[in-house]
């Protein structure tokens, strides 16, 4: 693999950073929001918010096993 190769998977693993950073920091949002206030969690899981956060965490995943699988494709 070049140079410029491990530096496009390196950019994927930065966007896939960032995106975790967003998820994380919804978290704790809900975690704060649910401990003042006991509608929150009934409103997350009952909203998209819930599966838009799977959605987010499997794309995450999925890319990571992309940038790895490019890396070392026999393992």
């Amino acid at each position: 693999m070049t140079n410029e190769e491990l530096f496009e998977q390196a950019e994927e693993l930065t966007r896939a950073w960032e995106s975790l950073k967003v998820s994380i920091e919804l978290l704790a949002m809900d975690n704060t929001l649910a401990q003042h206030d006991a509608e929150w969690p009934t409103y997350f899981f009952n909203s998209n918010q819930s599966s838009n956060l799977e959605s987010n965490l499997s794309n995450i995943a999925d890319t990571m096993l992309k940038v790895s699988n490019a890396i070392c494709p026999k393992e």
